[in-house]
């Protein structure tokens, strides 16, 4: 069992139900609908694709959906010269016009009409991921006039980066509440805010999804430096993060990225928040067969940091090799990971929790029997997934299996590193849960008949956030014939 998760970006190369389920046995365990492509028909008919899929596959497959945010991108331009936009040279002076005009002649408009506010005289303004690159130099009510530092061709609709400058555009827009609203109606299991600056702009989501009665977990995408400058505050507003390197890169210094990365990384484990690397993962995949050796290597160094889950983009949604790029992002998270698990090393937890804290105590102590002993699996019930996320953050050497009876939850904790989540009704008491958990476990050939595992569970079962109790059980023997044997409370280390 592969512990680390992969996000693969949905689009047409992903092919239909077959395509989808192909991608789901390659190790693939959460579909990324990227809202700024495509229409909201066509994301709904891939959802169809991928909940057939899921059930053929019999496994839990989140969904998430990936909002827009406030991007500023140039607005049409014409072809000139027989290029594919309007051929810029360093020196020349680009014209950013508050009207919407087609480009040409050096004159270009936005997206955002209060581009020319905000900009001032010397901030940079960088378009295409920083390909070309302007200094403004002129200011006026009607057009901002900028000097060309990088040349290359305007294109159409490509993004505008400003990382110097205070943009007022609000971090929803339109479009995002529309998206969202279409989200709810189709059960999504995660939404991406996009340009997150402040812990503000996450509760004003939440606060609508509350609203809604939809408390959908939000994933705040890191790409702005505001964003770096206030992320345990947004690390505490959150469920999770996303280290989208692409724009990130443009609004830092693009060194600082791999520094920034394992900062957030380390963060996200001490608050037990799955954190995302995302973007240019495997990016040659796009186009070719294998990848380079640098993106191996990018990838595995996300594992070693301790990243909760790697994400593919172009290679799925748009790639020659969609499903190449997924073994090769899984062989790698094998290989890596069993690198890690023979290490000799040994780290203690890094979650530090104060709101669970006597949840945090028993995942510690369980890190420390599973060490100790070397189960063959940890075994918990996590009905809303919160226990489940808590031990995901161990980095546990052997497999957690979480049992829940939601099939949200199960669904959500796809994501959660090292966590294999399997459905069980509600047990009525705890023999029965251990012998389902027998059952299960035989049944997905997670454990064989003698093995050890270690269960982690809450006294009553079902109890969100309840976890005081651990179990040394045997699989197939007796859960009542131990208890006969051992006379102690279901709070006491059973060893069965």
């Amino acid at each position: 069992m592969i512990r680390t998760k992969i996000v693969a970006t949905m689009g047409p190369a992903c092919g239909g139900e077959d395509g989808l389920l192909a991608l789901f046995q390659a190790g693939v365990n959460v579909c990324r609908l990227n809202f700024s492509h495509g229409s909201l028909d066509e994301h709904a008919k891939q959802i169809g694709q991928i909940r057939e899929a899921a059930k053929r596959f019999d496994k839990s497959i989140a969904i998430l959906g990936d909002l827009c945010g406030p991007k500023i991108r140039l607005g049409q331009v014409a072809a000139e010269n027989g290029s594919e936009g309007m051929p810029i040279n360093v020196g020349d002076e680009l014209h950013i016009c508050r009207e919407t005009i087609v480009g040409r002649d050096c004159r270009v408009s936005t997206t955002y009409p209060h581009l020319i506010d905000d900009v001032e005289i010397g901030d940079r303004i960088l378009i295409e991921d920083g390909a070309l690159r302007f200094v403004c130099t002129h200011k006026s009510d009607s057009e901002l006039r900028c000097a060309c530092t990088i040349g290359g061709v305007l294109k159409s609709a490509k993004g505008i980066n400003l990382p110097h400058t205070n943009v007022s555009i609000p971090s929803i827009t339109d479009r995002d509440w529309e998206c969202v609203a279409w989200a709810i109606e189709h059960e999504l299991d995660y939404l991406a805010l996009s340009f997150v600056r402040k812990p503000e702009d996450l509760e004003s989501l939440r606060q609508h999804l509350k609203s809604k009665g939809r408390p959908i977990p939000i994933i705040a995408k890191i790409e702005k430096s505001e964003a770096v400058k206030q992320i345990d505050a947004i690390i505490e507003a959150c469920d999770g993060i996303m280290v989208a390197r692409g724009d990130l890169g443009v609004e830092i210094d693009v060194a600082q990225v791999p520094i920034v990365q394992k900062d957030l990384i380390r963060r996200c484990q001490a608050a037990a928040k799955p954190v995302i690397v995302a973007t240019q993962m495997l990016q040659s995949m796009i186009e070719q067969a294998s990848p380079t050796r640098a993106e191996v290597s990018d990838v595995a160094n996300a594992i070693f940091d301790g990243t909760d889950a790697v994400m593919l983009s172009g290679e799925t949604s748009v790639g020659k090799f969609p499903l190449a790029a997924v073994h090769v992002m899984s062989h790698v998270a094998e290989v890596t990971e069993q690198y890690l698990n023979s290490s000799d090393g040994v780290k203690e937890p890094p979650v530090r929790l104060g709101t669970f804290e006597r949840s945090t105590a028993v995942a510690k102590g369980a890190w420390q029997i599973v060490h100790e002993l070397r189960p063959s699996v940890v075994a918990l019930w996590s009905q809303t997934g919160t226990t489940a996320r808590i031990f995901s953050k161990l980095r546990l050497n052997v497999p957690i299996v979480a049992f829940s009876s939601d099939p949200c939850s199960l669904r959500r904790m796809a994501l959660q590193y090292g966590v294999m989540p399997i459905r069980m009704e509600l047990p009525k008491n705890m023999e029965s849960f251990v012998d389902g958990i027998d059952h299960l476990l035989r049944e997905y050939e997670l454990a064989a008949e003698g093995d050890r595992v270690v269960i982690v569970a809450g006294a009553p079962l079902g109890t969100p956030g309840l976890m005081n109790s651990i179990f040394i059980h045997t699989v197939g023997q007796s859960w009542r014939a131990a208890m006969e044997r051992s006379a102690v409370s279901d709070c006491a280390l059973l060893d069965s």
